[in-house]
């Protein structure tokens, strides 16, 4: 790992969020949901309460941030209009305004580093889309500590473009269920350990 890789992995870690936010309690929400039904109720309670949605991780599965307070309230009312809820305990209102003291830091920060051009193709998880350029690379990671995860738009996305093969690398196979259940069609890898690296077909 050299040394600006090892720069922004510590810019990522726990270590940051946590200094900017410490003795805060704040919790999550998932929700067997679609956006678009979930921002109208946002929108037409912006006046009772203020959250924001920090993951669109697939169809029916969807993540909020917020204070505490905020997220009681909206609770509620989702139980009154009989939609399934979780609290989720979080260390932080990751993905939402909250987080703007870390923006700060990271801003600061990045502009230490010194950015290569990627040999690889990057989707950008603030825009679901494909990054172009250095620059944009730079002010897409200050973004997305403030704006939702586009993980299910970034799928497609990735599928329209001809993707059809995913390998989910590291513990556990959570991201290859969100997949599963944003298209069935698509072959799936999960590498946990050397054998899963030996037995890989692509």
């Amino acid at each position: 790992m050299d040394r600006e890789t090892s720069q922004i992995k510590n810019l990522s870690s726990g270590d940051l969020v946590t200094h900017v936010l410490y003795g805060k309690e704040w919790v999550g929400i998932i929700l067997g949901f679609k956006i678009e039904d979930l921002e109208k109720i946002l929108k037409d309670n912006q006046n009772n309460f203020v959250a924001q949605v920090a993951n669109d991780n697939s169809d029916g599965q969807l993540v909020l941030s917020g204070k505490t307070k905020h997220l009681q309230i909206l609770s509620e009312l989702l139980k009154e209009k009989k939609i399934k809820n979780i609290k989720l305990p979080v260390s932080a209102p990751f993905h939402c305004n909250l987080m703007d003291k870390a923006t700060e830091v990271m801003t600061k920060e990045l502009q230490k580093i010194n950015f290569k051009q990627s040999k690889n193709i990057l989707i950008s998880n603030v825009t679901a889309d494909e990054i172009s350029n250095i620059d944009d690379l730079k002010s897409l990671l200050i973004d997305q500590i403030e704006k939702k995860v586009r993980w299910r738009e970034s799928i497609l996305n990735m599928i329209n473009k001809g993707v059809s093969q995913f390998i989910e690398i590291g513990p556990g196979k959570v991201l290859s269920g969100l997949v599963k259940r944003i298209d069935k069609n698509v072959k799936i890898s999960s590498i946990n350990s050397q054998s899963d690296i030996e037995s890989l077909n692509i």
